[in-house]
């Protein structure tokens, strides 16, 4: 006898069909029909399953964002740094090793990181011979920084001219720019600004840049807050010197150089920040942080 198999009844010849067993055929689709029944418990098994993980993860980042809001509130600082070089720095080193100003200029700046973390090899530095030659030319302010290596280790005052030397930083630019004098640099410019009495508790005195700008074979004047004046000084060659309150370029105070402008805004070099310093920026933005204003010419 020859046997064949059908997956689907209505496909029997209908000559053949009463071979075909009905207890068989009934049979078969009573199973098919229990395994269709089964295999709907296990998807609707699944999807319950598959919903029920999609709200853990769900909650997992709603939680995620509700702690990153609270350590954003509480500290911004650490939210920015998680993860960098910088926080696994400052996590790992010993307070006993580093000055407590020198951390606190890593916190508020990751650009000054080979500087703070260089520190114990300081002494390599200080006495270092330092040639700025080649690096601008006369009418042109270069952007130095106060943390350079070279000369950020040395003292200003009862501080260092990385942490502290702002002031003298911004002096050495205007007085690169407008001799083109690379004989001069910070270590040298702190240096004449702390003998001359310059340097006091709170920073660099204000006369720096008036009498001392004078001394120095300068000419320094206190500007009005006014774009055109600004404006007016930068056309006829001279830079600006301008004392910053809290804002965007400190959280206490500090000192910038205004270079130039364009249609874009004002060009400065900030000692302090590279990052700063490759921006344009608007007389509103500006004015509402400047204290004071010196131009200083020739």
């Amino acid at each position: 006898m020859e046997f064949k198999i059908y997956s689907n009844v209505d496909r029997i010849p209908w000559e053949g069909r009463r071979e075909v067993s009905v207890i068989g055929v009934g049979r078969n689709l009573e199973e098919r029909q229990r395994f269709e029944k089964s295999r709907g418990r296990k998807v609707s098994r699944r999807r319950r399953a598959l919903l029920r993980k999609r709200r853990r993860i769900c909650m997992g980042i709603a939680l995620l964002l509700v702690c990153g809001v609270w350590l954003g509130a509480k500290s911004p600082d650490l939210l920015q740094m998680g993860g960098s070089r910088v926080h696994q720095f400052l996590s790992s080193v010993r307070g006993d090793e580093y000055p407590k100003e020198l951390l606190e200029v890593l916190e508020k700046n990751e650009e000054a990181y080979d500087f703070v973390t260089n520190y114990p090899e300081r002494e390599t530095y200080l006495e270092k011979e330092i040639d700025i030659s080649g690096i601008c030319k006369k009418g042109e302010a270069p952007l130095l920084l106060q943390w350079d290596l070279r000369w950020g280790y040395d003292n200003y005052g009862d501080s260092m001219i990385g942490i502290a030397g702002c002031g003298p930083t911004c002096m050495t630019m205007a007085y690169l720019c407008l001799t083109g004098d690379t004989s001069m640099n910070p270590r040298k410019m702190a240096d004449y600004a702390a003998k001359q009495g310059y340097h006091t508790e709170v920073g660099t005195s204000w006369s720096f840049f008036t009498q001392g700008a004078s001394d120095l074979g300068l000419s320094g004047r206190e500007l009005p807050l006014s774009e055109s004046a600004m404006k007016q000084a930068l056309d006829q060659g001279s830079v600006i010197i301008s004392s910053m309150r809290l804002g965007d370029f400190t959280t206490t105070g500090h000192f910038i150089l205004i270079r130039g402008y364009d249609e874009k805004g004002f060009l400065v070099n900030d000692p302090n920040s590279r990052k700063n310093s490759e921006k344009q920026w608007d007389y509103e933005t500006l004015s509402g942080q400047i204290k004071g204003l010196w131009e200083i010419g020739t």
